[in-house]
């Protein structure tokens, strides 16, 4: 018998109907099974949570991993639950509620949360005996599991509003989303790396600073220039795209 002969056929089988959707974005290779056995129902917990507080058609996201690969399906919500998430939708849209969420994150569970991280990192293994390191294992994992939860929990405060405004300002402007996307890379302030302080406001103001630092300054024309999403335009000239050199942006 060769070993060939002894290969075990990898077969990709859906656990029940409906439309499954390979990940390869999130997980372009098999995960180990540590994760598919936690991830799959934190992934759903916290997907849930943020489609009930959004008032969302969906009753959430789920994972399933086959032989390693992940795989993702949207589960619809319950068609008798359907007017109270449009009643929902609307008291999201009118109150701004991922504000809330903000402060909640702000104020409560980003300090829990790295409490809790440091609690579980002040343990040293080497110092526990078998019984006390398998509950420690099981403590992290645990916790490893409620920040997955937590995390998708929180992801719909930073894509609901950003959709409504490049769906409203695209309609009223004209704009593709790759220019009005720009106006949201913020200003972080990476060691060795100086960010214009003006992007926050309008890329015109970051590119007068930017020509006011350049031999050759690029002038944004809104017919020929695009924001590209570094704190400067990129324009266009017969020998191509150009984009100021400014350092400070």
């Amino acid at each position: 018998m060769t070993n060939a002969d002894t290969v075990t056929e990898l077969r990709f089988e859906p656990p029940d109907l409906g439309f499954y959707e390979l990940d390869p974005v999130h997980f372009p290779r098999p995960v180990t099974r540590y994760w598919s056995e936690v991830h799959p129902a934190a992934f759903k917990r916290g997907t849930g949570d943020f489609a009930r507080f959004y008032g969302m058609l969906i009753d959430s996201l789920q994972m399933v991993y086959i032989n390693g690969f992940a795989y993702k399906i949207v589960q619809p919500v319950a068609d008798d639950d359907v007017p109270a998430r449009f009643q929902r939708a609307s008291e999201v849209i009118q109150g701004k509620l991922w504000r809330e969420q903000l402060r909640e994150w702000d104020e409560t569970v980003k300090p829990n949360s790295i409490k809790a991280h440091r609690e579980l990192q002040a343990v040293d293994p080497d110092q526990l005996s078998d019984d006390q390191l398998v509950a420690h294992l099981t403590r992290c994992r645990d916790h490893h599991a409620a920040m997955i939860a937590q995390h998708m929990r929180f992801t719909a405060s930073a894509v609901v509003p950003t959709g409504d405004f490049l769906a409203h300002v695209g309609d009223w402007t004209g704009l593709p989303p790759s220019q009005l996307l720009g106006l949201m890379q913020g200003s972080p302030q990476t060691p060795g790396r100086r960010l214009c302080s003006s992007r926050m406001a309008t890329p015109a103001r970051c590119c007068r600073r930017c020509a006011r630092s350049t031999a050759s300054p690029v002038r944004p024309c809104p017919s020929t220039s695009t924001w590209s999403g570094t704190g400067c335009w990129t324009g266009s000239t017969s020998r191509g795209p150009t984009r100021s050199s400014c350092r400070t942006c």
